[in-house]
């Protein structure tokens, strides 16, 4: 007898918990932290790692000439930027990824500035241009 009130008394709690008035708005605290530490862990921690390679790879190309004007950024005037397109693809790609699958982390638009600036690195104007017009469009 006390099994089947008992039995009876838990039924009655999880109908009357899962009676809602309201539907929430957006993802739960418990998910929205999952998607924060694995877009920023997985995908821009890794790919800002690489795009920080590529820069002090590029830099290294280059060697100043105390004759002409100096750039202000020394990875522009690298010699052979072509080089570093494999690395620059697979930033872009782990961005990508963390971007799609998670959006709503709050490292969304920081991957965005991120593929953006591998665009640029890669000497891919237009796409980078692009992105950054839909970066200032999309997040305030």
């Amino acid at each position: 007898m006390r099994y089947i009130v008992s039995l009876f008394l838990i039924s009655i709690t999880f109908l009357i918990s899962g009676c809602a008035t309201k539907k929430k708005s957006g993802p739960s605290k418990l998910k929205k932290a999952y998607h924060n530490t694995t877009a920023y862990y997985n995908g821009y921690f890794n790919a800002d790692l690489l795009i920080d390679e590529i820069i002090l790879a590029l830099e290294s190309q280059t060697k100043d000439n105390y004759n002409k004007v100096l750039d202000i950024y020394k990875y522009t005037s690298a010699t052979n930027p072509q080089a570093v397109y494999p690395q620059l693809d697979k930033a872009i790609q782990k961005l990508t990824v963390a971007v799609h699958l998670h959006r709503v982390s709050h490292w969304t638009d920081d991957c965005y500035l991120a593929i953006g600036q591998s665009q640029f690195l890669k000497q891919d104007y237009e796409s980078a241009e692009e992105t950054l017009e839909y970066f200032i469009q999309e997040f305030n």
